[in-house]
């Protein structure tokens, strides 16, 4: 399988979260990535917050990529799961992009984890 695993372009415009707004490495996905490649299947980060990528960007880089599944963050990084920006814009908007480019479209992170029935409403994914 193809697997996407996709690091939005995190921004605090509107925004009530108080906490660290500086960019962090999506270090679980580079651990993710790994065990995924060793268990034989394809995998892929596009780190839009890195590459200061547009949603039109990544959309276009999963397009390309053409992933059996695709995963979106709820939370800048693993850092952040202990105090999460409360909001899920940011994920709202990947996920309304890439609707129509993935097969599997999946959220990973806090929101996911302590609220999953939530998450799945609204984020419109199918599975997290």
């Amino acid at each position: 399988m193809r697997f996407a695993l996709i690091n939005p372009n995190w921004t605090f415009d509107r925004s009530i979260y108080f906490g660290c707004r500086e960019p962090h490495l999506p270090l679980e996905y580079g651990y993710a990535k790994a065990l995924l490649e060793e268990a034989g299947h394809e995998a892929a980060i596009i780190d839009g917050q890195l590459f200061d990528m547009s949603l039109e960007q990544i959309r276009g880089r999963v397009a390309d990529l053409d992933p059996d599944v695709a995963v979106i963050a709820t939370a800048p990084s693993y850092l952040f799961w202990r105090c999460p920006p409360p909001e899920l814009r940011v994920p709202q908007e990947v996920a309304r992009t890439l609707r129509p480019h993935a097969r599997l479209l999946v959220a990973v992170g806090p929101h996911a984890s302590v609220t999953p029935r939530a998450a799945l409403a609204k984020l419109s994914v199918d599975m997290v």
